[in-house]
């Protein structure tokens, strides 16, 4: 029966063996490839020498989020490591050290993933209040020289005018601001150049069509897509992606702890083995104590027969104790008697004399 049960216990621990190897194989296929889509993605967003302020539009948490990505997979694969040593050597210290890590892997993860789906959720808004904030207040004006090229590098490279429509320059303080630079004000231009269609040699097609108040719009010769639609398309399906690589993360790594949980628990409890040194301090304890016990139940009988033996002696012990006592006594009393009378300093003195040696025989011995 002992040998069935350790055959079962040992099968057990092989096929949680090479399940926990399958699963930190997949955590370790998902880390990289999360790794790699996060530098992807930094590297087309952020690097793109044309659309590259476009992660400013979002804010500092669209660029968080990424870079958590990025190092939550590298922290996966570092621990694809760790779970490997820790699977083929069976070491209970390691494994459970293995399994801690593994948890605060599936929460760094959870709380990554939500954060990604939160800015994704929120991207089309954040994008179309950013561009109309740019058109209506910020474009052309002094001191917004930045944001007013990144507006004109997003009409130019994704063909496209305004935030919503065309129409929002109409209202724009970069228009009013164009009124006022001429004299008939008919001949102000209505839009960017960069609103234009532009020639294979990066020329407007029609300039006067294109940002004459008088042209009638829309027309073939300006972009009538909004650039918020445009932004939003490029930028939502690569945050969606980094949603879903924490999801991935997510899972392998709650699969992962549960075989290595399952593999604690078929190892069971930890057995402490006592060292050298108090394994030997234990066995003399022991072997102490049961010496004395022998010896207290060999002396017990002998013990009462010396007792039994030496109860007369003690008893004539007491017998002339007590005859001391009594000559004590009569001695003393026979000192009181001879005591001479008067009150004078050598007679106290004769009679405290006597008194202490009355006093010093009267004591028992």
């Amino acid at each position: 029966m002992e040998k069935q049960h350790h055959r079962r216990h040992d099968s057990a621990l092989g096929g949680l063996q090479c399940l926990s190897h399958f699963f930190n194989f997949i955590m370790l296929v998902v880390g990289g490839g999360a790794t790699a889509l996060g530098f992807w993605i930094y590297y087309a967003i952020r690097m793109d020498e044309e659309r590259g302020g476009i992660m400013d539009i979002l804010g500092f948490i669209y660029l968080f989020a990424n870079l958590c990505t990025i190092s939550e997979g590298i922290f996966l694969v570092v621990l694809v490591l760790l779970g490997t040593i820790a699977i083929c050597t069976m070491h209970r210290c390691t494994l459970i050290w293995y399994f801690s890590l593994v948890m605060v892997a599936c929460v760094a993860s959870l709380a990554f993933t939500l954060m990604t789906f939160w800015v994704f959720f929120r991207m089309e808004s954040t994008v179309n209040t950013a561009l109309t904030d740019y058109v209506q207040k910020d474009y052309g004006l002094f001191g917004n020289e930045e944001t007013t090229q990144l507006l004109d590098s997003i009409q130019m490279s994704f063909r496209c005018c305004g935030s919503k429509s065309y129409e929002d320059w109409h209202s724009s303080e970069w228009y009013k601001m164009q009124r006022l630079g001429y004299f008939d004000q008919s001949e102000a231009p209505i839009h960017p150049e960069t609103c234009c269609v532009l020639t294979s040699d990066g020329q407007p097609s029609n300039l006067t069509e294109c940002v004459h108040i008088n042209a009638v719009y829309p027309n073939r010769f300006i972009h009538r897509e909004p650039c918020s639609e445009k932004v939003y398309d490029w930028l939502h399906w690569p945050t969606l992606y980094l949603g879903f690589a924490g999801v991935a993360m997510f899972f392998s790594a709650i699969f992962e702890l549960g075989t290595t949980s399952a593999l604690l628990r078929t190892l069971g409890p930890l057995e402490q083995k006592p060292r050298p040194i108090e394994k030997q301090l234990l066995t003399t304890s022991l072997h102490s104590e049961s010496e004395d016990s022998r010896c207290s139940t060999k002396e017990r009988p002998k013990q009462i027969k010396t007792q039994s033996k030496n109860s007369p002696k003690n008893s004539t012990l007491d017998k002339n104790k007590n005859k001391a006592n009594a000559k004590a006594q009569k001695q003393h009393k026979m000192n009181m008697n001879n005591r001479p009378n008067g009150n004078d300093a050598e007679g106290g003195y004769v009679n405290s004399a006597f008194r202490h040696e009355a006093e010093e025989q009267a004591t028992p011995l």
